[in-house]
């Protein structure tokens, strides 16, 4: 028994030396933070510089042309607006029973408006025995980057909002220092009721005016939900 009493004495040492450590892990409270939450909501129209236009080539000739189709399809677009950068985006081929290969071609370009006007008279121009071209259609959807343009505008026009409310807080409740805890944003495009019509080709000579399809992306509404927080002053004890 008296050889066991040292080790006895050392466990007890090493509780009695360890007794703050182990005060030192317990856990404090979780942070409380009071919160403001608003809505806030904004529009604006999404302005579109250019129309996408797009041809519609019905061609027809031996196998061996099939080659020079591609870059004989550019310049026909070409002709009909010169400084635009035309596409082929549908390139179809079909043998008919006379040994012809017939293809159907879809070609699209950017065009600002000043160039819409005859645009069917000279696609009409363009055609040849062999080749017809026509309009497949104009519609004046915004660009991807016209439409990101847009929600930065408003994006920024939020963060003034919430600036504002900022300092309504520091108004009412000046020894707070609420501050911005979370945005969370939410988008939808606004369609048009009703089809718009280029001025220029309600103009045109030939027939009826050529439709212009209606842009579903015109007008975007940008909503944010808003957490304002600022740390909960702890009860006295």
């Amino acid at each position: 028994m008296r050889r066991t009493l040292p080790a006895v004495a050392a466990i007890a040492a090493l509780l009695a030396t360890a007794s703050p450590a182990l005060a030192q892990t317990i856990v404090p409270p979780p942070v409380i933070e009071d919160q403001v939450t608003l809505s806030l909501t904004v529009e604006d129209w999404v302005r579109s510089e250019t129309a996408k236009v797009s041809l519609v080539v019905d061609a027809a000739g031996q196998g061996a042309e099939a080659a020079t189709l591609r870059q004989e399809l550019v310049k026909v677009a070409r002709g009909i607006a010169e400084k635009a950068e035309w596409r082929i985006v549908a390139l179809d081929r079909q043998p008919d029973s006379a040994g012809l290969d017939r293809w159907r071609a879809v070609l699209e370009a950017r065009l600002p408006e000043a160039l819409l006007a005859n645009l069917g008279e000279r696609a009409k121009k363009a055609s040849r025995p062999g080749l017809q071209v026509q309009v497949g259609g104009v519609a004046f959807d915004p660009t991807l980057a016209e439409i990101e343009a847009a929600r930065g505008e408003l994006r920024a026009r939020i963060y003034g909002q919430v600036n504002a409310e900022l300092e309504r807080l520091k108004q009412a409740f000046p020894d707070r220092g609420y501050r911005v805890g979370r945005v969370d944003f939410g988008e939808e495009f606004v369609p048009v009721p009703e089809p718009k019509y280029a001025r220029t080709m309600m103009a045109e000579a030939a027939g009826a005016p050529m439709p212009v399809e209606p842009g579903v992306q015109d007008r975007l509404r940008l909503s944010a939900r808003v957490t304002l927080s600022s740390f909960a002053v702890p009860p006295k004890p």
